[in-house]
């Protein structure tokens, strides 16, 4: 009976003694090794981020499944018959294809549509069925029409596949491209050969480059060849279009087309004008520009109006943009210059870096109007004499304000003061500096007394500066010249003015 009350004190636990252990210093559960619990708090962590993963995709995929609906009725799209399914931000769609419109709208909506909530990565059309489709298999039907300047496509195709070669094709041209009315049936081709159908169309539609036509409907179905008409811009590129194989496309085009085809020359006086232009607008557009460079007497217009119409768009815009660079033949020494359809050419001499640079600038601006610049506009060659003009003038220039001030004259004098001597010796200099020019001296007086008298007044006043300027000089580099009260630059009323007319300016030049 002990052993068994034994047995039964060692079986009994209480809930600390499992973790304490008996009275005896014995557990249940065995000795504790807590190092194992190290190795497992990790994976316990990583069971529950990949739990958390799962939990977010899930959330995503059904966010995306969910608002898809909502986002394409916002658009004006029918959800009807389709059903979405995603792949994290890949949305998946299935079913029947709303009528009116293609899987690339649908795609694209879900696309671009992006907020907090809803983020489509790829939005991708597994398969489809048009709403409404009886049939099994669609028919190619696509009308192309242009006047020019944009390809508008109408129609259906069976295929997505179908649509981008065609709209590809289409955007080689360098026209604008509409396809909005332009169905993708989603079903099989009726045709036996579509392939070749579509290969056809897109040939010719690729070949209505910007400016080879003036208007074009072509149409394709699913038997026989493309048929249409291209109003071409000239039989050349008519000839072009009819070349195409597998196309019953009646091509036109005019007879006889113009081509703009002017030439200007410029000999320093007069301009001359030759050539062709389509109308009397454009000949006396040319002409009057031209007079504004040279004067209206010194212009020859020798043009011919061909009464063509232009091979080429834009005939008055390049027209306006030659006579721009007439105008600048002013600051030409010489020029020939010459426009045509496509290209624009001026080769002159500039008198300075200024005029050079607006004929330059003018003939690059040409571009706008659908002509290539080309040519050389070239700096005049300055002559040793000219340059030390212009050096000599310059210095002459900035010493004014003193010659005003100190070369001066008591009233129905002559006479030189000290200070006028002084500033007459950096004249001397600068033209010691510069020995080529010669030098105008120019004696002025105010309006008091006689005319006759201030003339002479004036001539007495320029010999005086002229005699104290040769004194170190040659006298052949100097002319005394007396213009009496006829040029004040200040009011003769006022003593300050009178004070400020009775004075003497310097001009270089190359000779008397």
């Amino acid at each position: 009976m002990a052993s068994s009350a034994r047995t039964f004190e060692i079986a009994t636990w209480s809930r600390p003694a499992l973790l304490r252990g008996n009275h005896q210093g014995q557990s249940p559960l065995g000795k504790r090794d807590w190092s194992v619990w190290w190795w497992l708090a990790p994976l316990l962590l990583l069971v529950l981020a990949v739990i958390a993963l799962f939990w977010i995709v899930d959330s995503v995929e059904q966010t995306l499944e969910a608002e898809a609906p909502l986002v394409l009725g916002q658009a004006g799209i029918s959800v009807d018959g389709l059903v979405f399914e995603a792949d994290y931000r890949d949305l998946e769609i299935t079913g029947a294809l709303p009528a009116g419109t293609t899987a690339a709208e649908v795609e694209e909506t879900l696309e671009s549509f992006d907020s907090s909530r809803f983020d489509v990565r790829n939005a991708t059309f597994a398969s489809t069925t048009v709403v409404g489709a009886s049939q099994t298999f669609a028919a190619i039907d696509i009308d192309a029409t242009s006047s020019g300047d944009t390809i508008t496509l109408v129609g259906t195709v069976p295929s997505q596949g179908y649509f981008d070669q065609i709209t590809s094709a289409a955007g080689t041209t360098g026209l604008a491209v509409d396809a909005t009315l332009l169905t993708v049936a989603g079903l099989d081709a009726i045709a036996e050969n579509p392939e070749a159908q579509i290969e056809n169309f897109s040939s010719l539609l690729g070949s209505l480059t910007s400016g080879s036509f003036t208007s074009a409907t072509i149409s394709v179905g699913d038997d026989g060849p493309v048929t249409g008409e291209i109003v071409a811009v000239d039989e050349t590129a008519a000839i072009g279009f009819e070349s195409l194989e597998g196309s019953r496309v009646v091509v036109l085009a005019p007879t006889t087309l113009g081509s703009l085809d002017v030439e200007a020359t410029f000999d320093g006086e007069r301009i001359v004008l030759d050539g062709t232009v389509f109308s009397r607008e454009q000949s006396l557009t040319l002409e009057t520009n031209a007079s504004l460079a040279v004067g209206r007497g010194n212009v020859i217009n020798n043009l011919e109006l061909s009464a063509l119409e232009a091979a080429v768009p834009g005939s008055d815009e390049r027209v306006d943009a030659f006579s721009a660079l007439l105008r600048t033949f002013s600051g030409l020494a010489s020029a020939d210059g010459s426009t045509n359809d496509t290209d624009v050419t001026v080769n002159g001499v500039a008198l300075d870096l200024e005029s050079q640079s607006r004929s330059i600038e003018t003939l690059a601006a040409a571009e706008a109007a659908g002509l290539r610049p080309g040519g050389n506009i070239s700096l005049q060659a300055i002559s040793p004499v000219q340059e030390q003009i212009d050096l000599l003038q310059t210095e002459l220039n900035a010493l004014q304000e003193e010659i005003q001030q100190t070369v001066v004259f008591e009233s129905g004098s002559a006479v030189l003061s000290l200070e006028a001597t002084e500033t007459l010796d950096k004249v001397v200099e600068a033209m010691i500096r510069h020995p080529l020019p010669t030098v105008d001296v120019g004696g002025h007086t105010d309006s008091q007394g006689d005319a006759d008298e201030n003339l002479a007044l004036s001539q007495a006043r320029a010999d005086a500066v002229a005699a104290y300027v040769a004194e170190s000089l040659d006298t052949d580099r100097l002319a005394a010249i007396g213009f009496g009260d006829s040029q004040p630059v200040a009011d003769n009323d006022t003593p300050e003015g009178r004070l400020q007319n009775r004075r003497v300016e310097f001009i270089a030049k190359e000779s008397f």
